[in-house]
C-alpha cells in the first residue's frame, strides 16, 4: 500500500474513534484543595457531578411550508419568475420585430424599382420621393424599437 492509503486508513480510524468519544458524559469535582477538576472519566475517590450540556437555543427552528414568511417567499419567487419569462418573451417578440424592420430597411436600401400589390392584384410601383420616405420610416422604427 502506499503511504497516501495508509494515511487515509488511519485517519478514518481515528475520526470514528473520535466521534464515538463525542457523546460521552462530563465529571467534575472539588478536590481537598478546594481546586476544581473537569475530565470525560470519573474518580472514585471523590465526590464527582456529571455535567449535562445545556441545548443550543440559538440553533433555528426548521422552517415548514405553512410559516407565513416562507409562503410570502414563494410568492415572491413565482412572480419574479413569472416577470422574467414575461420579459424574455416580450424580448424575443421585439428580437423578431427588428429583424423584420432592419430587413426591410436592407430591401429599400437596395435600390431599384419596387413596387406594392393592390388588392386586386395590380402592381403600383413606388416613386424615388416614396422609397425615400419609407427608407426613413424603417430607420425611425428601428432607432425606437431596437437597442
Amino acid at each position: 500500500m502506499n503511504n497516501l492509503t495508509r494515511f487515509s486508513i488511519v485517519l478514518l480510524v481515528a475520526s470514528s474513534y473520535l466521534s464515538f468519544n463525542s457523546n460521552a458524559e462530563i465529571y467534575t469535582w472539588t478536590d481537598k484543595d478546594g481546586k476544581v477538576h473537569f475530565s470525560d472519566k470519573p474518580i472514585n475517590d471523590e465526590k464527582v457531578t456529571t455535567i449535562k450540556p445545556r441545548g443550543n437555543n440559538n440553533i433555528s427552528k426548521p422552517v415548514n411550508s405553512n410559516s407565513q414568511w416562507q409562503q410570502d417567499y414563494n410568492k415572491t419567487k413565482q412572480a419574479k419568475a413569472k416577470e422574467t419569462q414575461k420579459n424574455a418573451q416580450q424580448k424575443q417578440k421585439n428580437k423578431g420585430y427588428c429583424n423584420q424592420l432592419k430587413s426591410e430597411l436592407a430591401l429599400y436600401e437596395q435600390g431599384g424599382r419596387l413596387y406594392l400589390m393592390s388588392a386586386n392584384g395590380e402592381r403600383s410601383y413606388q416613386s424615388e420621393e416614396q422609397l425615400a420616405a419609407q427608407k426613413k420610416q424603417f430607420a425611425k422604427l428601428i432607432k425606437q424599437n431596437c437597442r
